[in-house]
């Protein structure tokens, strides 16, 4: 792998006039001065994207892979483009989020995006396949794809009726809400959702890393709660609701219901249009940070100087601790040190199965629920989903949980046994790729401190700005929602230090009612 060296010298220093400047000259010295993203993942490329549009010149996105994408990112076999990780929906991407190209709240916006240039690259994906003990897939139970209660939750938190910020972590006080922080949701959530190992959405909401219902580990009730409204079947109200002759389920969006494959090469053809610098290849070993600028060190030899420049963090926050080093505040350490993640595995492998059919993600309930101390024990590494993304190759792709004990022989192994126990042929294992910073969240107790709050107030010091999935939740669109909520907040005209704060501590009514 060839490394980009990051230049130093007079390249990054901003150019300072000794004559006085009018109103616009001074706005375009503003836009002229540098910024540098740390991290190439949907976060980081959403930051420069929003930074662009609101007129900055001198963007810059370091990024340790050779290509960006992040946890969204696609492979290539034989000629074929994957997902490698998380489960986008390029169609959210044309803007920040569902929210404003949803189906039901705007039918003619997402009417043009679906027939669009991004739309036509969409496959519609059937995600209405539950796989339980020896039997072929199963639809999930239509009461449960029709029930009216999950979908009111989605419309109250994600509906045109409120801003979508109103639900992100650091708007809500949860010191007034303790049944948010609550580290066993699994009782709440039952009653409403259903059961982890046969229920959807919740068993989407298990198997796609978010963690395991019934492990010990298992975030608090908040991101279960804003997990499931996320994931649940919006599709079950009004006519989409309506269901087809010869089918079991309703017609509307199953889930991730509108996929594309080709993820990475859009976000660089994105990049590319909008005139952002993209170093990949980039290994940060080192960042300072001063009164004058920001200071960038690389693995691969020298340091570029940003002179009145200013940075984003759009990676994971606790790996940014040795990054940061001594440079890192008090406040830095603590709050980044108490970030907790879930480890998951992309695992891509070679099977036939009689009923497994392209473009249609299959659930596998035995693999969803368990009682143990953490997801990769409660699931034994086993296949949580299954997905055969072209006709043209049996190369499947699956995710699984990992940890203490936990990996990818063990993964294999199941798979194997899972594959063989249903009829298939089991052909080999190509790779497994670990996200070991995948789902960054944090315990109860940290909730009930609102520690979002105290994280959100350290925007823009010290010339930092912090984006990702800790912000929000670790689903596409909320990545690219939350940066571009945090880059108007603080870079469009107008902003200044005191738009940190949020202007409201709120309760939220649709979160606490579940």
């Amino acid at each position: 792998m060839m490394g980009v060296v990051v230049p130093t010298g007079t390249a990054m220093r901003a150019q300072h006039s000794v004559e006085p400047l009018g109103q616009k000259e001074r706005q375009t010295e503003h836009h002229d001065q540098p910024i540098v993203i740390v991290g190439g993942g949907v976060s980081g490329i959403w930051s420069a994207l929003t930074l662009k549009e609101l007129g900055y010149t001198n963007v810059t996105i370091l990024e340790r892979e050779l290509r960006v994408g992040g946890k969204a990112s696609a492979f290539e076999y034989d000629g074929q483009k994957y997902p490698l990780g998380a489960v986008g929906t390029p169609l959210a991407l044309e803007e920040a989020s569902f929210t404003e190209s949803q189906l039901l709240e705007k039918p003619g916006k997402f009417a043009a995006r679906l027939l669009g240039k991004t739309g036509r690259r969409l496959r519609l994906l059937n995600a209405n396949n539950l796989v339980l003990g020896k039997q072929w897939p199963q639809p999930f139970p239509t009461p449960e794809l029709t029930a009216q209660t999950p979908v009111h939750d989605w419309q109250r938190a994600f509906g045109a009726s409120g801003k979508p910020e109103r639900f992100y972590a650091h708007q809500l006080d949860f010191s007034a809400a303790p049944e948010l922080a609550s580290a066993q949701p699994l009782s709440q959530l039952v009653p409403r959702w259903g059961r982890p190992q046969t229920a959807w959405p919740l068993v989407y909401v298990s198997a796609h890393g978010y963690g395991v219902a019934e492990a010990s580990d298992a975030p608090p009730f908040y991101y279960w709660a804003r997990f499931a409204q996320k994931s649940t079947n919006a599709g079950a109200k009004g006519p989409m609701a309506a269901r087809p002759v010869l089918g079991h389920g309703p017609i509307g969006p199953k889930g991730p219901a509108l996929r594309g494959w080709d993820t990475t090469s859009l976000f660089e053809r994105k990049l590319r249009e909008a005139g952002v610098h993209v170093r990949g290849g980039v290994t940060v070993t080192s960042i300072r940070r001063d009164e004058a600028g920001v200071t960038v060190a690389t693995a691969e030899g020298g340091a570029a100087r940003y002179d009145g420049g200013k940075l984003v963090l759009a990676i994971d926050l606790k790996a940014a601790l040795p990054i940061l080093g001594a440079d890192a505040s008090d406040d830095e350490r603590d709050l980044f040190s108490r970030i907790r993640h879930q480890p998951y595995y992309t695992v891509a492998s070679f099977m036939r199965l009689p009923w497994l059919a392209t473009n249609s993600v299959y659930y596998l309930g035995d693999h969803q629920a368990g009682a143990a101390a953490d997801a990769g024990r409660a699931t034994a590494g086993c296949p949580t989903i299954l997905l055969k993304p072209q006709r043209r190759s049996n190369l499947t792709v699956s995710w699984a949980y990992g940890g203490d004990g936990i990996g990818p022989a063990q993964m294999e192994a199941c798979l194997r046994s899972t594959v063989e126990r249903l009829g298939g042929t089991f052909g080999g294992v190509l790779f497994v790729r670990p996200w070991r910073d995948y789902f960054p969240h944090v315990s109860g107790d940290d909730l009930r401190a609102n520690y979002h709050r105290r994280l959100d107030a350290l925007q823009g010091r010290r010339r930092t700005y912090m984006v990702g999935e800790l912000f929000n939740l670790p689903l596409v669109s909320e990545c690219v929602d939350w940066a571009r909520y945090l880059i108007r907040r603080h870079f469009a005209p107008g902003a200044s230090a005191s738009s940190a704060a949020p202007t409201a501590v709120q309760r939220s009514p649709s979160l606490a009612a579940v």
